[in-house]
């Protein structure tokens, strides 16, 4: 069943939280649920591809382990650290590390999806299904959400789920900036959680790497 609304269609019509489809409201519920446990680690294999007007298109992969508000992304040429209080920025081809206080949802959602998940509530968004069927031998959701402040950075998100799991298979960004970033998670693993090393810099990794303590206190 392919649904007949889309946000961007009917913007004059779709322009408040109370206006969201129930349907895409009880799926993004489910899947925050899933997402934002302290008590499970997720660990996600993925790609992202990377848009920006007048650029060439940048891919990536990399792995994401995720546990409540602590995370760690690893890819290539960079990695993230975040152990709820402190991020560390790496940056592998300078060998630089640049370490921040953690602010939450300051601007992280796209390496971190599972954050950006969290962040949804459904009094600040405008969410309706556009697609209900079969996909690549799944059942799945594509649902499309848009933020109803006017000062964000994305005018939109598409997010398909998987929905027999409740799993994160895509997302994507629409930035204002005329940019698009586009994640699709290949498999997603859930744990117990265990101890805190994942989210724990350790200097004796990474040689001959300049260290820099940007945090505030």
């Amino acid at each position: 069943m392919i649904t007949s609304f889309s946000l961007q269609a009917q913007k004059n019509t779709y322009t408040s939280a109370k206006d969201s489809d129930a349907k895409a409201v009880a799926t993004l519920n489910k899947i925050k649920s899933k997402y934002v446990s302290k008590t499970q680690q997720i660990t996600s294999a993925f790609s992202l591809k990377m848009e920006f007007p007048g650029q060439s298109t940048r891919f990536e992969k990399g792995t994401m382990i995720q546990l409540g508000d602590k995370f760690n992304l690893d890819m290539k040429d960079m990695g993230i650290i975040n152990d709820g209080k402190t991020v560390w920025f790496i940056n592998k081809k300078q060998k630089e590390v640049q370490i921040n206080d953690y602010t939450k949802g300051a601007g992280q959602g796209m390496v971190n999806p599972a954050e950006f998940i969290a962040q949804y509530d459904q009094s600040s968004y405008i969410a309706a299904v556009t697609f209900d069927g079969a996909q690549n031998g799944k059942q799945v959701q594509v649902i499309e959400v848009k933020p109803v402040k006017k000062n964000t950075e994305y005018s939109k998100a598409r997010i398909t789920v998987n929905k027999a799991t409740n799993e994160l298979i895509a997302m994507e960004i629409f930035n204002k900036d005329g940019s698009r970033h586009t994640l699709n998670v290949s498999k997603t693993t859930f744990a117990k959680a265990g101890n805190n090393v994942a989210f724990t810099f350790n200097k004796a990794k990474y040689p001959g790497f300049t260290v820099e303590d940007l945090r505030v206190n």
